[in-house]
């Protein structure tokens, strides 16, 4: 069942940037993260990457989803699920 998160980086300048979202899962905040990132640059987050440590926070926990995890997750799930599911999960971004 979907949860509210906050998904939060720190960028190469020592800025902490977050964003709240709608997810399943930390991996699945964490790629609503980069989802979001990619898609609308003039947000002013950097496009994560494989060294990107994500920092989820869901239900009072803090969970660590790093950079080249989540990019192996995505191509699992990609694989995985089907139908309308997995239709949308598809629209969304490769992690480069």
């Amino acid at each position: 069942m979907a949860s509210w998160c906050t998904v939060s980086v720190v960028d190469p300048d020592g800025r902490t940037h977050s964003l709240d979202v709608l997810a399943d899962s930390s991996y699945d905040a964490a790629h609503l993260f980069y989802t979001h990132a990619k898609a609308y640059r003039g947000s002013g987050l950097r496009i994560p990457t494989p060294e990107t440590i994500f920092e989820v926070t869901a239900k009072g926990k803090v969970h660590t989803v790093p950079g080249s995890k989540l990019r192996a997750w995505i191509l699992k799930e990609r694989t995985q699920r089907k139908g309308p599911q997995g239709y949308l999960f598809g629209k969304r971004p490769l992690m480069d």
